[in-house]
């Protein structure tokens, strides 16, 4: 390995990226018996395995004539950079690209033992069998050809790097902003809970207005429902229409927000229009103030809803597709409710018998 120069080490970098990349999709698209592009790049590699062998080859240079401590040497070096990788990717992207929490003898979620077992006899696989013939690849290929190749993968690997990492900090972003909305919809919904535990619930004009906004809100809920059914017979477009049902439950969910509100201060308006006593009406003020502000609070809700574009969700929706084992300890929640509605398009495609992907047809935002 001496002989190696920096174009040597670049190619050796790319070819076994690429041959981790084949491993990963050929090995996930068995399990789910349909093809997944495996991956945190969109390129045909995956670096993990890349710098995982420039590192087994190193790390086992002395101790290459005993298999065992190949075996040993490999999965530990293989293992701490996978541990180190998982865990700096976290918390620069508040997610995890894969996630070992439900597999046995587990670290963190980031390593587990079957995996670093199989990291061992990679690198055995990888000094035994697989290097040599790469090896002598590699150094036939003529120092100037080994610079160009290097160069142009080395380009075309950076705009990749480049783009991705935009778009998973978009995804955090992402994230952030629709767990922070979720936690809004619960505040609101609080609030207005709790302003209604105020009033005299006693009262029957309160119960029938109540009891009108439930009906209306089911008569809603079931042509709702009857539309999002129509909409999967007559469109194309699964994911826009999935999309479409899911920002309008917020809608609803807002809707049902402002009348509960708007009841509640139609109730108000009529007790201090029937001279209530002193302490009554200033509790009653006190009470419509905190209504109007959460007026204010659905409005600037729904303003957010509004202002999010299908770009941010089909970007998140590619990278959840490349990576379906993908968790987050801080967002979660919203993790899996994007990932339903990847998962909800594709149960819709497969009933229609179209192809499972995002094709050029499709219109951009």
């Amino acid at each position: 390995m001496g002989s190696y120069g920096q174009a040597q080490w670049v190619l050796l970098f790319f070819i076994y990226s690429f041959c981790g990349w084949i491993w990963e999709c050929g090995y996930v698209s068995a399990r789910k018996r349909q093809w997944v592009n495996r991956g945190f790049l969109h390129g045909p590699w995956i670096p993990l395995y890349g710098s995982g062998a420039i590192l087994v080859l190193f790390l086992t240079l002395p101790v290459r004539e005993h298999l065992a401590l190949v075996f040993l040497v490999g999965m530990a070096g293989a293992t701490v950079l996978e541990y180190v990788t998982g865990a700096v990717m976290e918390r620069l992207f508040q997610m995890r690209y894969w996630d070992y929490s439900k597999d046995p003898l587990n670290v963190n979620g980031y390593i587990c033992l079957p995996v670093s077992l199989v990291w061992g006899g990679f690198s055995v696989l990888l000094t035994e069998v697989l290097h040599p013939p790469v090896e002598r690849l590699v150094l036939a290929v003529p120092q100037a050809a080994a610079d160009g190749m290097g160069l142009v993968l080395t380009v075309l690997f950076t705009v990749d790097v480049t783009k991705t990492v935009q778009a998973a900090l978009d995804l955090r972003a992402l994230l952030v902003s629709l767990s922070a909305s979720s936690q809004g919809l619960s505040a609101i919904e609080q609030r207005l809970r709790e302003t209604f535990d105020q009033l005299n619930q006693g009262q029957e004009l309160f119960k029938q207005k109540m009891r009108q906004l439930e009906e209306e809100a089911a008569i809603n809920r079931d042509w709702h429902q009857a539309e999002r059914a129509k909409r999967r017979e007559l469109r194309n477009e699964f994911f826009a229409a999935r999309l479409a049902d899911w920002r309008n439950r917020k809608s609803q969910r807002l809707a049902a927000f402002q009348e509960r509100s708007e009841a509640g201060l139609e109730l108000i308006a009529k007790r201090l229009a029937e001279a209530a006593p002193e302490p009554e009406r200033i509790q009653l003020e006190e009470i419509r103030e905190k209504l109007v502000r959460v007026q204010e609070s659905i409005r600037q809700a729904r303003a957010d809803m509004e202002s999010r574009r299908d770009r941010e969700f089909r970007q998140a929706m590619n990278i959840l597709s490349r990576n379906p084992s993908a968790a987050s300890r801080l967002y979660g929640d919203v993790l899996k409710e994007l990932a339903s509605l990847r998962q909800d398009s594709r149960a819709a495609k497969k009933e229609k018998g179209e192809p499972d992907h995002a094709g050029p047809h499709q219109q951009k935002p």
